[in-house]
């Protein structure tokens, strides 16, 4: 084999490789679209845009627990109601609406208690305002908003669009995170109050 034999056989197996990856320096944004329109997909029960809300609720959970430094301790399966847990197994989108709805309690009570007055809040400006005031930081708003998403997805899921039980359990979980962290606010927002109407 000679010097030209040897230099074509190289340009011959560098040439789909080579043509490959310029295609998709071409193609990117095109490319990128495909793959968000695939991601849409469901099949076989399993809707992936779902699951990929519930791992990005799980990183904003484990966010939350990593700066609370481990304060909140997940012993949320000594917690899990056996009602709500079967509820999970059998109808897991009503299990994570039901234990959705004491967040909302727990805001609507919050809002109702601030001092500024302004009852038509929505939850997602209560909670932007508990920021604002530092009684909750930006990674539980954070978690707050996934949960949100993840749940509004839940509402509106159909037949094809299933929620696993597993996902399920991993949202209530982090919901059972934030009614923690929304019951201590909640006191020491009450707490203040009473202190401001003694002074």
């Amino acid at each position: 084999m000679d010097r030209l034999q040897f230099t074509s056989s190289i340009v011959r197996s560098l040439a789909w490789p080579i043509a490959a990856v310029t295609i998709v320096l071409i193609f990117r944004k095109q490319l990128q679209h495909l793959l968000y329109q695939v991601r849409k997909i469901g099949g076989a029960g399993l809707n992936v845009e779902l699951a990929t809300q519930v791992q990005e609720v799980q990183r904003a959970g484990e966010a939350v627990e990593l700066e609370q430094g481990g304060a909140l301790a997940s012993t949320m399966n000594d917690h899990l109601d056996p009602t709500l847990a079967q509820l999970a197994k059998t109808f897991p989108e009503a299990a994570v609406l039901q234990e959705y709805k004491t967040v909302e309690r727990i805001l609507l009570q919050i809002r109702e208690i601030l001092p500024d007055k302004r009852p038509h809040r929505t939850l997602n400006e209560v909670l932007n305002k508990l920021a604002d005031q530092g009684f909750v930081s930006e990674t539980v708003v954070t978690l707050f908003q996934s949960v949100r998403q993840a749940r509004n997805m839940a509402a509106h899921a159909t037949d094809d669009r299933n929620m696993t039980s597993g996902e399920a359990i991993e949202l209530i979980g982090q919901i059972k995170t934030l009614q923690n962290i929304l019951d201590r606010v909640l006191e020491q927002i009450r707490s203040n109050t009473v202190d401001t109407q003694t002074k």
